[in-house]
């Protein structure tokens, strides 16, 4: 019995030890394999981004230091998701891939034939290099392929950092205007006299009316809160306008528009049009004085006769 245990022992003991040395040099291996980008660009000179989705394409431009919209140049893009290219996705470094072989391209879904998505970098002198992402392994995490070999790698981002739809690229923010000091309209004009707000010639009010204030604040939280709903794939026929001044003394004129359930606005030194939500049109565009007035109490009326004489 002695003698089986002390066989035991050693075999285990070998056992072991093996396990040791291979476990050595496998974290050798692995320690030896260096960190490398999955894209090499050079970020000071790239200037285009191309991305393809299904038979969809959106490409990014940059042009003066700022990155714009290829179809859309002036309307301002969201930070976030041009960094999350721009930064995080040309900046991943890799080290170990998932597979090699070229016969599992089409499983991972970053073959040329078969992937998600594909972006293309190019940069000023013309040099382009794509990437091909794939299905998504777990949360936050993808597949990707350097087309220019065949080692396939998880890398951690998310697959609705990327995409075709120009509205998910659009600050929906870009047409809000602060410190508004003065609202020019055919039928209200309204101004701002340190904390109060006026009525401004030609508009007035009887006697017996006042301007309700708060009215007047809920309305200019509407520009200063302004938010679009997407770009409009047409431009229609303005039906009225709306000019704002803030305190730099620079004005915007808004111009805004209706087709059947579709709501416009746009900005006038934008060239853009862009969709608004029917709350919000109806809110800006039908303007009326009445919409900024309540009656005065006998009293507050009496006051008002004392303040003018």
């Amino acid at each position: 019995m002695n003698k089986q245990i002390l066989v035991l022992t050693a075999f285990l003991t070998l056992q072991l030890a093996l396990a040791g040395i291979l476990f050595f040099n496998n974290s050798n291996v692995m320690s030896s394999v260096e960190s490398r980008f999955l894209i090499a660009v050079d970020t000071n000179k790239l200037n285009k981004i191309r991305i393809t989705e299904g038979n969809e394409t959106l490409s990014l431009i940059k042009e003066n230091e700022r990155w714009q919209l290829e179809d859309y140049p002036t309307i301002t893009l969201v930070k976030s998701k041009v960094d999350a290219i721009t930064n995080q996705l040309i900046n991943t470094q890799v080290s170990w891939p998932v597979t090699s072989t070229k016969n599992s391209h089409e499983r991972f879904k970053v073959s040329t034939n078969s992937f998600e998505k594909q972006v293309e970098f190019t940069d000023i002198e013309g040099h382009k290099q794509t990437l091909l992402l794939g299905k998504s392994p777990s949360f936050k995490q993808l597949y990707a392929r350097n087309l220019a070999d065949d080692d396939v790698y998880s890398i951690g981002y998310s697959p609705y950092q990327i995409n075709v739809d120009p509205d998910n690229w659009l600050d929906k923010t870009m047409l809000s205007i602060d410190s508004i000091k003065e609202i020019s309209h055919s039928l209200v004009n309204l101004t701002k006299n340190e904390d109060s707000w006026q009525l401004a010639p030609p508009s007035a009010l009887d006697k017996q009316l006042a301007l309700n204030e708060s009215s007047v604040e809920d309305f200019v939280n509407q520009l200063t809160n302004l938010s679009v709903s997407g770009i409009a794939n047409k431009a229609p026929n303005a039906t009225n306008t709306l000019t704002v001044t803030n305190d730099q003394n620079t004005q915007y004129v808004f111009s805004f528009a209706a087709d059947e359930e579709n709501y416009f606005v746009k900005r006038g030194d934008i060239s853009q049009w862009f969709t608004l939500a029917k709350p919000k049109y109806e809110a800006l565009a039908n303007l009326s004085l009445d919409k900024f007035i309540s009656e005065q109490s006998p009293q507050e009326e009496k006051d008002s006769d004392i303040e003018s004489e």
